[in-house]
């Protein structure tokens, strides 16, 4: 019985080390049941067996954790798993739209109150304030919000 409960803790630790390999939960479920099994199967054969098995489990996962903390994230396998840059910078939005404030291009579909528009040389997806203006009109960049660009019709060429 003594050589089940420690093959059982054994496929239980090497389970759990696969999941840090293959994160599929699986190998780790698995890996916890087949340790907790065999605690529970100690505490049946002897107490000072079960309480031994819970701590030694409670001790080796706490190193492991430590291990992984500490070594991981350097290794060749931790350098594809994990981000290296900081995402403190982005803003989540194109920041070169901006300079498309106050400048004037053609509607090139109907904007109701959406639709495209060419401002320079780029096809931009643009919205009205909430009115429709035809095809063809001269419109101008009068918002930017992120990536919502925001236009109006051009009086600006109106006599």
């Amino acid at each position: 019985m003594s050589a089940f409960i420690i093959s059982l803790v054994i496929f239980g630790v090497i389970l759990l080390l696969a999941e840090i390999v293959l994160p599929s939960g699986v190998s780790g479920i698995i890996g916890g049941l087949c340790l907790l099994v065999a605690i529970v199967l100690g505490f049946t054969q002897s107490f000072n067996l079960g309480v031994s098995l819970l701590f030694g489990s409670m001790f080796f996962a706490t190193f492991m954790l430590w291990l992984f903390v500490r070594f991981v994230p350097d290794s060749p396998i931790g350098k594809r798993l994990f981000l290296k840059k900081s995402a403190k910078e982005w803003d989540g939005f194109e920041t070169s739209n901006k300079i498309l404030l106050g400048k004037t291009g053609v509607s090139c579909t109907m904007l109701r109150p959406s639709g495209m528009a060419v401002i320079g040389d780029e096809r931009i997806d643009v919205v009205t304030e909430g009115e429709m203006i035809q095809k063809d009109q001269t419109i101008k960049v009068i918002e930017i919000e992120g990536n919502r660009i925001v236009v109006a019709i051009d009086h600006s060429n109106d006599q």
